[in-house]
């Protein structure tokens, strides 16, 4: 008994079964997860490996990946701190719709999956206006 695949059967699989704001979840948890693949590779790239446009003494005195060669990043480079927000906004989303996949499935009835909806809302918020919160303070600091 042989079954064959033909490419619209591929395809589906790679689609989301659900309607709705689960779908767009769903396409969102999915997007989200190249775009990590890709900024973590910048953030290697850039934090671990990279020293050429750094100050020697910064280098020498501190290494590649220290705070003081972030921040002096961040300061000297307004392109490195926007990805570093779309770093961090993409992690908290991906972090917490990930979660949140996994209770709604393990959740029993509306009122509980509304709940847990709301608290990781909340979470979401404080974690992005804590990390924004830290990423001002070290680009004036």
């Amino acid at each position: 008994m042989t079954t064959e695949l033909t490419s619209t059967s591929k395809l589906k699989s790679f689609m989301p079964k659900h309607k709705g704001s689960s779908a767009l979840y769903w396409v969102l948890q999915r997007l989200t997860g190249v775009m990590l693949f890709i900024l973590i590779l910048f953030h290697m790239l850039v934090n671990h490996y990279s020293s050429a446009h750094l100050p020697a003494n910064i280098v020498a005195d501190f290494g590649i990946a220290s705070f003081q060669a972030v921040q002096w990043k961040m300061i000297n480079f307004p392109l490195y701190s926007v990805i570093s927000i779309l770093f961090v906004l993409t992690v908290v989303f991906h972090m917490l719709n990930g979660f949140r996949t996994v209770m709604l499935d393990l959740a029993p009835g509306k009122l509980s999956k509304r709940i847990l909806a709301m608290i990781l809302l909340l979470i979401g918020t404080l974690l992005v206006v804590y990390l924004f919160g830290l990423n001002y303070i070290v680009s004036i600091t």
